[in-house]
């Protein structure tokens, strides 16, 4: 028999994987648990290298998927004409992906909870490639456009489970550097995409941007095998009770996680009846998810404006695409200054005073929100002036979206900590949604207005919204008490 039980100390070793296994006698039954605090089938006593490996390659699935969301971009012009629609019906290869992705939390977020992370995970990068195939033979707009819309509702998977699995493998502090560094990394694939892909179409052609795709999903799927685990609590517990029973042959053996019934009503009110409610009466996650709308909607907008903003300079092809490098290092600068602020400031006050509210993680957000304005209107206005002026600008908008989205998804966690899942849920389906429209009205502004009021507009309206992150830093706590939500008895 491969696992033993040792009745005096309570233990049960499962020797072929070596974890052991609390258990409590219930008559001839054996409740399976974890045993004691540093149980190395743990998540969070996990091995340094081992959470480093699921961590990278976790967030290369989380920069794949949103990589293919926007390779496509640069494409428009080229598709519009060999299907013969204009380029306007070619702009909703970007947005209907985008729209797909607010599928995750109402679909695979509940399933999660079912079968847990690892699956879901699977399923979206794997579901991603393969709808990679048909957007790379389509032979018209319609299965084009379909198919970029269903890999975007898959593909949300990755999205869904990303940084929820992140979240088990680390404490408060380190989660909160790793959770930023996933959401850098959705931001950097989306960067990254317009770049690869005006390359890739000037080579190649634009079937090219699908095959790449696949490419990479492939690539990053083979590394999965070796590093991705299961990080479900309760999962991992199911599958040790389960691997008990048929190793033993004793069905004796159970988790508590077995005994729950599959409540379609309890994941409804989690994921729909709970955030609708939540975002109908909390102001935090109103004003919040529209903040971070506006910062992800004018990221995907870009893709739009940017290369025709220098391609008015004489650029061309994929030199009018590479102002988005200085983005790139703008959202990699944002990463660290938040971690570097997390790991120095942060930590201190946590060290001192033991709990500390969630206002206190906004600091970085008061400065970026007080940079995005002005550096909209010096890329917008500085079209006449050298070129390294217009790309500097693009550096300061990418630090700046990117520290506010960062700073601003931590605190909605740590602020609806009882309630996170149902908070990111309403959030991410209303950002994916809004943010979807932007590439579809960001070309007419832009013809409309001219590149210097369009960029006016949008520091006009993220200057509007910059009194928020202030006003929470002041009176957060306040308007925290008010809240049915929040778990005001503690600081997180």
């Amino acid at each position: 028999m491969s696992a033993v039980v040792t009745a005096s100390a309570g233990v049960v070793a499962d020797n072929e994987k070596g974890l052991p296994v609390t258990q409590t006698s219930h008559g001839d039954s054996y409740l399976v648990d974890w045993e004691g605090d540093h149980d190395p089938g743990d998540p969070r006593n996990w091995t340094l290298p081992v959470k480093m490996a699921f961590t990278v390659v976790g967030c290369s699935m989380i920069f794949a998927v949103s990589f293919s969301s926007s390779v496509f971009g640069p494409a428009e012009q080229i598709t519009a004409t060999e299907f013969h629609v204009g380029s306007e019906v070619m702009t909703l290869g970007i947005a209907l992906f985008v729209a797909g992705f607010a599928v995750g939390p109402l679909l695979f977020a509940p399933l999660s909870e079912l079968v847990g992370h690892a699956i879901p995970l699977a399923v979206g990068l794997v579901g991603c490639a393969l709808f990679q195939i048909p957007c790379a033979v389509a032979g018209n707009v319609q299965t084009l456009l379909v198919c970029r819309f269903c890999a975007g509702v898959v593909g949300s998977g990755v999205l869904a489970v990303g940084s929820g699995m992140l979240a088990e493998l680390y404490g408060p502090i380190s989660r909160a550097v790793a959770i930023g560094f996933s959401a850098s990394m959705m931001n950097l694939g989306s960067v990254v995409g317009p770049i690869a892909g005006v390359w890739i179409i000037e080579r190649y052609g634009w079937r090219w941007t699908a095959w790449t795709t696949l490419i990479g999903c492939g690539v990053i799927g083979f590394l999965a095998l070796f590093s991705i685990r299961e990080t479900s609590r309760s999962r991992i517990l199911v599958l040790r009770a389960q691997r008990l029973r048929q190793q033993t042959q004793d069905k004796a053996f159970y988790c508590r996680y077995e005994e729950q019934q599959l409540d379609l009503r309890v994941l409804v009110q989690k994921y729909l009846s709970i955030p609708v409610r939540m975002f109908a009466q909390e102001p935090i996650l109103v004003i919040m998810t529209f903040y971070l709308t506006l910062v992800y909607g004018t990221l995907y907008l870009s893709y739009q404006i940017m290369p025709v903003a220098f391609k008015r300079r004489g650029w061309s092809g994929t030199i009018a695409y590479l102002p988005f490098l200085s983005v790139l290092l703008g959202i990699v600068a944002a990463w660290g200054v938040f971690s570097l602020f997390t790991m120095t400031w942060y930590t201190r006050r946590v060290q001192s005073k033991g709990t500390v509210p969630p206002e206190d993680r906004l600091p970085p957000m008061i400065g970026a929100a007080c940079i995005l304005p002005p550096a909209l209107l010096w890329f917008g206005w500085s079209t006449e002036t050298h070129w390294a002026a217009q790309v500097i600008a693009c550096f300061f908008v990418g630090l700046a979206l990117q520290l506010i989205f960062i700073c601003g998804i931590v605190y909605i966690v740590d602020v609806y900590i009882p309630r996170a899942n149902s908070a990111i849920s309403i959030h991410v389906v209303v950002r994916s949604l809004v943010s979807a429209s932007f590439p579809l009205w960001a070309r007419p502004m832009y013809n409309s207005l001219g590149l210097e009021w369009t960029a006016t507009v949008l520091a006009g309206v993220s200057a509007v919204l910059l009194p928020s992150p202030i006003l929470f830093r002041i009176y957060g706590r306040k308007i925290r008490t008010w809240s049915r939500f929040c778990d005001t008895s503690r600081d997180i």
